[in-house]
Protein backbone atom coordinates (compact mmCIF):
# COMPACT_ATOMS: atom_id res chain seq x y z
CA UNK A 1 0.00 0.00 0.00
CA UNK A 2 1.32 3.46 -0.95
CA UNK A 3 2.35 5.56 2.03
CA UNK A 4 0.35 8.77 2.49
CA UNK A 5 2.07 11.73 4.14
CA UNK A 6 0.26 14.91 5.14
CA UNK A 7 2.52 17.94 4.68
CA UNK A 8 1.18 20.62 7.00
CA UNK A 9 1.58 24.36 6.63
CA UNK A 10 2.49 25.20 10.21
CA UNK A 11 2.38 28.95 9.54
CA UNK A 12 -1.32 28.74 8.71
CA UNK A 13 -2.20 26.29 11.49
CA UNK A 14 -0.46 28.34 14.18
CA UNK A 15 -1.88 31.67 12.99
CA UNK A 16 -5.46 30.45 12.72
CA UNK A 17 -5.40 28.76 16.13
CA UNK A 18 -3.93 31.82 17.83
CA UNK A 19 -6.29 34.24 16.07
CA UNK A 20 -9.33 32.14 16.95
CA UNK A 21 -8.36 32.27 20.60
CA UNK A 22 -8.60 36.03 20.99
CA UNK A 23 -11.07 38.83 20.51
CA UNK A 24 -10.18 42.15 18.94
CA UNK A 25 -11.67 45.59 19.26
CA UNK A 26 -10.53 49.20 19.15
CA UNK A 27 -10.35 51.86 21.85
CA UNK A 28 -10.98 55.35 20.50
CA UNK A 29 -10.00 58.55 22.28
CA UNK A 30 -11.20 61.98 21.20
CA UNK A 31 -8.09 64.15 20.97
CA UNK A 32 -9.69 67.28 22.47
CA UNK A 33 -12.12 66.00 25.10
CA UNK A 34 -10.32 62.80 26.06
CA UNK A 35 -13.57 60.86 25.85
CA UNK A 36 -12.96 57.14 25.32
CA UNK A 37 -15.27 54.71 23.55
CA UNK A 38 -14.84 51.11 22.39
CA UNK A 39 -15.97 49.61 19.10
CA UNK A 40 -15.81 46.19 17.49
CA UNK A 41 -13.69 47.45 14.58
CA UNK A 42 -12.82 50.54 12.55
CA UNK A 43 -15.79 50.20 10.21
CA UNK A 44 -18.20 50.24 13.13
CA UNK A 45 -16.43 53.29 14.58
CA UNK A 46 -16.66 55.22 11.31
CA UNK A 47 -20.36 54.46 11.08
CA UNK A 48 -20.78 55.63 14.69
CA UNK A 49 -19.25 59.08 14.04
CA UNK A 50 -20.57 59.55 10.49
CA UNK A 51 -22.04 63.03 10.06
CA UNK A 52 -20.74 64.25 13.44
CA UNK A 53 -16.94 63.93 13.51
CA UNK A 54 -13.98 63.23 11.26
CA UNK A 55 -11.86 60.15 11.90
CA UNK A 56 -8.65 62.17 12.25
CA UNK A 57 -10.09 63.83 15.38
CA UNK A 58 -9.50 60.58 17.26
CA UNK A 59 -6.61 58.38 18.36
CA UNK A 60 -7.30 54.70 17.68
CA UNK A 61 -5.74 51.85 19.67
CA UNK A 62 -6.09 48.16 18.81
CA UNK A 63 -7.14 45.94 21.72
CA UNK A 64 -6.47 42.19 21.81
CA UNK A 65 -7.79 39.92 24.54
CA UNK A 66 -6.74 36.28 24.55
CA UNK A 67 -8.28 33.30 26.29
CA UNK A 68 -5.99 30.79 28.08
CA UNK A 69 -3.24 29.60 25.75
CA UNK A 70 -4.21 25.97 26.33
CA UNK A 71 -7.28 26.54 24.18
CA UNK A 72 -5.12 27.70 21.27
CA UNK A 73 -2.76 24.75 21.64
CA UNK A 74 -5.70 22.36 21.70
CA UNK A 75 -6.88 24.05 18.51
CA UNK A 76 -3.52 23.33 16.88
CA UNK A 77 -3.67 19.68 17.96
CA UNK A 78 -7.27 19.28 16.80
CA UNK A 79 -6.44 20.78 13.40
CA UNK A 80 -3.55 18.37 12.89
CA UNK A 81 -5.71 15.39 13.80
CA UNK A 82 -8.49 16.55 11.49
CA UNK A 83 -6.13 17.09 8.56
CA UNK A 84 -4.52 13.68 8.99
CA UNK A 85 -7.94 12.05 9.09
CA UNK A 86 -9.19 13.91 6.02
CA UNK A 87 -6.05 12.94 4.09
CA UNK A 88 -6.12 9.36 5.38
CA UNK A 89 -2.47 9.98 6.23
CA UNK A 90 -0.11 7.39 7.64
CA UNK A 91 2.12 10.13 9.01
CA UNK A 92 2.52 13.88 8.90
CA UNK A 93 5.21 16.55 8.71
CA UNK A 94 4.91 20.18 9.81
CA UNK A 95 6.82 23.08 8.25
CA UNK A 96 7.28 26.62 9.56
CA UNK A 97 8.85 29.62 7.85
CA UNK A 98 12.01 30.87 9.55
CA UNK A 99 13.41 34.37 9.79
CA UNK A 100 15.14 34.42 6.39
CA UNK A 101 13.66 34.28 2.90
CA UNK A 102 15.54 34.81 -0.36
CA UNK A 103 12.57 36.80 -1.69
CA UNK A 104 13.25 39.51 0.91
CA UNK A 105 16.45 40.35 -1.00
CA UNK A 106 14.91 40.52 -4.48
CA UNK A 107 15.43 43.96 -6.11
CA UNK A 108 11.72 44.65 -6.51
CA UNK A 109 10.48 48.24 -6.70
CA UNK A 110 8.38 47.45 -3.61
CA UNK A 111 9.78 44.98 -1.08
CA UNK A 112 8.24 41.51 -1.02
CA UNK A 113 5.46 41.26 1.59
CA UNK A 114 6.26 44.75 2.87
CA UNK A 115 2.53 45.46 3.17
CA UNK A 116 2.36 43.07 6.15
CA UNK A 117 4.78 44.88 8.45
CA UNK A 118 2.03 46.77 10.29
CA UNK A 119 -0.37 43.83 10.56
CA UNK A 120 -1.47 42.87 14.04
CA UNK A 121 -0.15 39.45 14.98
CA UNK A 122 -2.17 37.21 17.31
CA UNK A 123 -0.90 37.38 20.88
CA UNK A 124 -0.33 33.64 21.17
CA UNK A 125 1.16 33.05 17.74
CA UNK A 126 4.66 32.47 19.17
CA UNK A 127 3.25 29.96 21.69
CA UNK A 128 1.52 28.01 18.93
CA UNK A 129 4.62 27.93 16.76
CA UNK A 130 6.79 26.77 19.67
CA UNK A 131 4.22 24.09 20.49
CA UNK A 132 4.43 22.79 16.91
CA UNK A 133 8.22 22.58 17.17
CA UNK A 134 8.29 20.97 20.61
CA UNK A 135 5.40 18.54 20.35
CA UNK A 136 4.97 17.94 16.61
CA UNK A 137 8.59 18.11 15.44
CA UNK A 138 7.88 21.02 13.13
CA UNK A 139 10.74 21.87 10.80
CA UNK A 140 11.65 25.54 10.66
CA UNK A 141 13.00 26.34 7.19
CA UNK A 142 15.43 29.15 6.41
CA UNK A 143 16.28 31.07 3.24
CA UNK A 144 12.84 30.27 1.80
CA UNK A 145 9.21 29.95 2.89
CA UNK A 146 7.32 27.01 4.29
CA UNK A 147 5.47 27.01 0.94
CA UNK A 148 8.73 26.16 -0.83
CA UNK A 149 9.42 23.30 1.59
CA UNK A 150 5.93 21.92 1.00
CA UNK A 151 6.43 22.12 -2.78
CA UNK A 152 9.77 20.32 -2.47
CA UNK A 153 8.30 17.52 -0.38
CA UNK A 154 5.40 17.17 -2.81
CA UNK A 155 7.87 16.85 -5.69
CA UNK A 156 9.90 14.29 -3.73
CA UNK A 157 6.72 12.28 -3.21
CA UNK A 158 6.21 11.92 -6.96
CA UNK A 159 9.80 10.77 -7.33
CA UNK A 160 9.72 8.38 -4.36
CA UNK A 161 6.30 6.89 -5.01
CA UNK A 162 4.56 8.23 -1.90
CA UNK A 163 1.40 10.34 -1.79
CA UNK A 164 2.63 13.57 -0.22
CA UNK A 165 -0.37 15.82 0.38
CA UNK A 166 0.18 19.55 0.81
CA UNK A 167 -2.24 20.84 3.44
CA UNK A 168 -2.56 24.62 3.21
CA UNK A 169 -5.07 27.36 2.45
CA UNK A 170 -2.47 29.43 0.58
CA UNK A 171 -3.57 30.10 -2.99
CA UNK A 172 0.03 29.83 -4.28
CA UNK A 173 -0.23 26.06 -3.77
CA UNK A 174 -2.84 25.84 -6.54
CA UNK A 175 -0.05 26.38 -9.06
CA UNK A 176 2.23 23.65 -7.66
CA UNK A 177 2.09 20.10 -9.05
CA UNK A 178 1.06 18.13 -5.98
CA UNK A 179 -1.69 16.48 -4.05
CA UNK A 180 -3.41 19.43 -2.37
CA UNK A 181 -5.88 19.77 0.48
CA UNK A 182 -7.34 23.16 1.35
CA UNK A 183 -9.54 22.25 4.29
CA UNK A 184 -11.54 25.46 4.03
CA UNK A 185 -12.66 24.72 0.46
CA UNK A 186 -12.19 21.01 -0.29
CA UNK A 187 -13.90 17.88 0.93
CA UNK A 188 -10.85 15.76 0.13
CA UNK A 189 -7.38 16.14 -1.44
CA UNK A 190 -7.18 16.84 -5.16
CA UNK A 191 -4.36 16.21 -7.61
CA UNK A 192 -2.95 19.42 -9.08
CA UNK A 193 -1.37 18.42 -12.35
CA UNK A 194 -1.21 19.65 -15.93
CA UNK A 195 -2.07 22.97 -17.51
CA UNK A 196 -5.23 23.45 -15.44
CA UNK A 197 -7.54 26.43 -15.80
CA UNK A 198 -8.48 29.88 -14.53
CA UNK A 199 -11.86 31.52 -13.99
CA UNK A 200 -13.48 34.65 -12.59
CA UNK A 201 -15.73 34.17 -9.58
CA UNK A 202 -18.94 36.09 -8.90
CA UNK A 203 -16.89 39.00 -7.55
CA UNK A 204 -14.67 39.09 -10.66
CA UNK A 205 -11.74 37.74 -8.65
CA UNK A 206 -9.39 35.42 -10.49
CA UNK A 207 -9.17 31.80 -9.36
CA UNK A 208 -7.35 28.88 -10.88
CA UNK A 209 -5.45 25.63 -10.60
CA UNK A 210 -2.50 24.02 -12.35
CA UNK A 211 0.27 25.68 -14.34
CA UNK A 212 -2.16 28.22 -15.78
CA UNK A 213 -2.68 29.58 -12.27
CA UNK A 214 1.08 29.99 -11.92
CA UNK A 215 1.23 31.79 -15.27
CA UNK A 216 -1.54 34.09 -14.06
CA UNK A 217 0.38 34.99 -10.90
CA UNK A 218 3.56 35.46 -12.95
CA UNK A 219 1.74 38.05 -15.03
CA UNK A 220 -0.74 39.62 -12.60
CA UNK A 221 1.27 39.36 -9.42
CA UNK A 222 -0.14 38.98 -5.94
CA UNK A 223 -1.18 42.01 -3.89
CA UNK A 224 -1.21 39.92 -0.71
CA UNK A 225 2.51 39.23 -1.20
CA UNK A 226 3.04 42.78 -2.51
CA UNK A 227 4.47 42.16 -5.97
CA UNK A 228 3.01 43.45 -9.22
CA UNK A 229 4.82 42.93 -12.55
CA UNK A 230 3.18 45.95 -14.20
CA UNK A 231 4.23 48.30 -11.38
CA UNK A 232 7.19 49.91 -13.12
CA UNK A 233 5.19 50.45 -16.31
CA UNK A 234 2.54 52.45 -14.50
CA UNK A 235 -0.14 50.42 -16.28
CA UNK A 236 -3.12 48.80 -14.59
CA UNK A 237 -3.47 45.06 -14.99
CA UNK A 238 -5.92 43.24 -12.76
CA UNK A 239 -7.88 40.02 -12.52
CA UNK A 240 -10.19 40.64 -15.47
CA UNK A 241 -7.34 41.66 -17.78
CA UNK A 242 -5.35 38.58 -16.76
CA UNK A 243 -8.33 36.34 -17.39
CA UNK A 244 -8.81 37.79 -20.87
CA UNK A 245 -5.11 37.28 -21.58
CA UNK A 246 -4.84 33.62 -20.52
CA UNK A 247 -8.28 32.01 -20.38
CA UNK A 248 -8.32 31.06 -24.06
CA UNK A 249 -4.79 29.64 -24.11
CA UNK A 250 -4.81 25.90 -24.76
CA UNK A 251 -1.14 24.99 -24.25
CA UNK A 252 1.85 25.98 -22.14
CA UNK A 253 3.40 27.58 -25.20
CA UNK A 254 0.35 29.77 -25.77
CA UNK A 255 0.31 30.78 -22.09
CA UNK A 256 4.00 31.64 -21.92
CA UNK A 257 3.81 33.46 -25.25
CA UNK A 258 0.94 35.56 -23.89
CA UNK A 259 2.84 36.36 -20.69
CA UNK A 260 5.98 37.28 -22.65
CA UNK A 261 3.99 39.49 -25.01
CA UNK A 262 2.39 41.26 -22.06
CA UNK A 263 5.75 41.97 -20.42
CA UNK A 264 7.08 43.27 -23.76
CA UNK A 265 4.06 45.55 -24.05
CA UNK A 266 4.87 46.96 -20.61
CA UNK A 267 8.62 47.07 -21.16
CA UNK A 268 9.47 47.33 -24.91
CA UNK A 269 13.01 48.35 -23.95
CA UNK A 270 15.17 48.04 -20.85
CA UNK A 271 14.08 50.17 -17.90
CA UNK A 272 16.17 51.67 -15.10
CA UNK A 273 14.54 51.85 -11.69
CA UNK A 274 15.32 52.21 -8.00
CA UNK A 275 14.58 49.14 -5.90
CA UNK A 276 13.06 49.21 -2.42
CA UNK A 277 16.53 49.21 -0.83
CA UNK A 278 17.74 52.26 -2.79
CA UNK A 279 19.84 50.35 -5.31
CA UNK A 280 19.53 51.13 -9.01
CA UNK A 281 18.89 48.42 -11.59
CA UNK A 282 18.44 48.21 -15.35
CA UNK A 283 16.42 45.25 -16.61
CA UNK A 284 14.71 44.26 -19.84
CA UNK A 285 11.41 42.41 -20.13
CA UNK A 286 12.92 38.93 -19.75
CA UNK A 287 15.01 39.93 -16.76
CA UNK A 288 11.87 41.34 -15.15
CA UNK A 289 10.08 38.08 -15.95
CA UNK A 290 12.84 36.27 -14.02
CA UNK A 291 12.47 38.70 -11.13
CA UNK A 292 8.73 38.24 -10.74
CA UNK A 293 8.91 34.50 -11.40
CA UNK A 294 11.13 34.31 -8.31
CA UNK A 295 8.21 35.70 -6.31
CA UNK A 296 5.56 33.33 -7.69
CA UNK A 297 7.53 30.13 -8.33
CA UNK A 298 7.55 27.60 -5.48
CA UNK A 299 10.88 25.79 -5.71
CA UNK A 300 10.70 21.99 -6.16
CA UNK A 301 14.30 21.63 -4.97
CA UNK A 302 16.80 24.12 -3.49
CA UNK A 303 18.43 25.01 -6.83
CA UNK A 304 15.16 25.21 -8.78
CA UNK A 305 15.67 28.78 -9.98
CA UNK A 306 13.28 29.87 -12.73
CA UNK A 307 15.01 30.72 -16.03
CA UNK A 308 12.76 32.55 -18.50
CA UNK A 309 15.11 32.36 -21.48
CA UNK A 310 15.54 28.62 -20.98
CA UNK A 311 11.75 28.16 -20.90
CA UNK A 312 11.18 30.34 -23.98
CA UNK A 313 13.83 28.39 -25.87
CA UNK A 314 12.39 25.04 -24.79
CA UNK A 315 8.92 26.04 -25.99
CA UNK A 316 10.21 27.43 -29.30
CA UNK A 317 9.17 31.01 -28.55
CA UNK A 318 11.14 33.70 -30.35
CA UNK A 319 12.37 36.48 -28.12
CA UNK A 320 14.54 39.57 -28.42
Amino acid sequence: MTKRIALLDGDVIAYRAAAANETRSIKVTHKITGQVTEHAHRTAFKEHIKGFFEADEFDVEDVQTAMPVEFALNGVKATIESLCKSCDADEYEVYLSGKTNFRDDLPLPTKYKSNRTDNIRPLQLKDCREYLEKHHEAIRVEACEADDALAQRAYEGFKQGTVNIVCTIDKDAYGVESWLYNWTKMEKPVLVKGLGSIELDEKKCLRGIGRKWYYAQWCKGDMVDCFKPSELSGKKFGDVACYKLLAGCKTDKECVQAVYDQYKAWYPSAITYTAWDGTEHTKDAIELMDLYAACAHMRRFPTDVFDTRKLLTKLGINYE
